[in-house]
């Protein structure tokens, strides 16, 4: 691989480490004006999948909602049915994994959901906020900075540096 090459590869990589840096900033901000403790604000492995491999399957907006409410609905039902514990969490984050890969909305980061429920015993009302909220808003930026990556480098090769 030639040095522009290499120089282009880790000019993109620094540009998705500041997207996930930037977005992890976002996302405590906003849990601390919502008063959620760090612990059970579940994006962080989704920040880093989204920013890091835009491209990937389990990285588009479809996967990282549909992932997280996914996860969620099945961790509440194993909760549900069989209370809070280790072993519920064992089984909620199997079961989540099997609804995405059967939806087809696979967001590896997403089973935190399904285990925190279980093994927390959260609330059903941690669903929309801030799984929910915080999912929309994530694909979102996600999408956004994705496009100024492609912007930038449509710049660049009009420059003729890759």
């Amino acid at each position: 691989m030639n040095s522009e090459r290499r120089a282009g590869r880790f000019a993109i990589s620094v540009y998705r480490a500041i997207g996930a840096s930037l977005a992890i900033g976002i996302m405590e901000v906003l849990a601390s004006a919502a008063h959620e403790p760090l612990a059970r604000v579940p994006f962080v492995t989704s920040i880093v999948l989204v920013t890091a491999l835009p491209d990937s399957d389990p990285a588009q907006p479809r996967a990282v909602i549909f992932g997280h409410l996914i996860s969620c609905l099945v961790g509440l039902a194993a909760q549900l049915v069989l209370g809070p514990g280790e072993t519920t969490s064992a089984v909620a984050v199997g079961l989540a994994t099997l609804a995405m890969i059967v939806t087809r909305t696979l967001h590896p980061p997403a089973g935190i959901d399904a285990f925190l429920l279980a093994s927390q015993d959260l609330p059903a009302e941690w669903m929309p906020s801030p799984v929910l909220v915080g999912a929309v808003l994530l694909a979102g930026f996600a999408r956004i900075w994705a496009m100024g990556e492609r912007k930038w480098l449509a710049t660049t090769h009009k420059r003729g540096v890759e």
